[in-house]
């Protein structure tokens, strides 16, 4: 907030992503705008639907300049590094340098990553955005980043979807509130969630749990397996933060 009072905005801040070539899901997995600091700062997911770490993916946080959250990203990112479940080190580990390709220039990262471990993390900058990478089963001098304004590209559980139009309306994307589009959304959930519930029900009635499943009742559970699994957040959550 200004001398004067009124909302900061966080002038020039842009989300970085994997650029367009990506070939995997693109998904925003949440975020906050802080109309009183005017810090933003967003995550999004580079991989598989249904979010799986064990393959190929990488997720990219963004951070206005200055923005505190950018420091608790990286320690989560370390500690799924250094050791899940258990807290980072004293210290944090040793890094180093490595160059990834932003906006079509080289950029200097910090990377912890080990032969014994998959998973890397990496800490930079591009332009003003501070930018926490984290990742398994990719290269990340590989990465091409590029800075976004608009995140309707990136498909979102029902709930966050409010926070995604806000954060691209504050970095000056002229997207608009997605109201018909959000109440399709909640009405093919309704439905995917009804249909398997008369397939259990029917299971139930028929022969129980262990009965099979063939033909177009097995491409109906399919069908709304894969609806819900690509509109749900990770681990269940489905609210944005603030």
């Amino acid at each position: 907030m200004n001398d004067q009072g009124t909302p900061v905005s966080a002038d020039g801040f842009r989300v970085v992503a994997v650029d367009a070539d990506w070939p995997e899901s693109r998904q925003f997995m949440g975020g906050g705008d802080n109309q009183v600091t005017g810090d933003i700062h967003v995550c999004l997911w580079f991989g598989s639907a249904s979010y799986d770490p064990q393959v190929e993916h990488v997720m990219v946080f963004s951070a206005s300049s200055g923005n505190a959250k950018a420091s608790e990203a990286l320690e989560d990112a370390l500690e799924d590094y250094c050791h899940p479940g258990e807290g980072l080190p004293a210290s944090l580990p040793v890094s180093e340098p490595i160059t990834i390709t932003a906006e079509g220039k080289p950029v200097t990262f910090e990377l912890w990553r080990n032969s014994s471990n998959p998973y890397w993390v990496a800490r930079g900058r591009v332009e003003n955005t501070e930018v926490v990478l984290s990742g398994s089963e990719i290269e990340p001098s590989e990465l091409r980043l590029v800075r976004v304004n608009d995140l309707a590209a990136y498909s979102a559980p029902i709930a966050f979807l409010p926070a995604r139009e806000a954060i691209s309306v504050a970095m000056g994307s002229d997207l608009q509130a997605a109201g018909p589009s959000q109440q399709l959304q909640v009405e093919e959930a309704d439905t995917a969630l009804r249909a398997l519930g008369d397939i259990a029900a029917r299971g139930a009635a028929l022969g129980g749990p262990s009965r099979e499943l063939h033909g177009e009742e097995a491409d109906t559970v399919m069908h709304a397996l894969r609806y819900l699994a690509q509109h749900a957040g990770p681990a269940g959550e489905l609210g944005a933060e603030s």
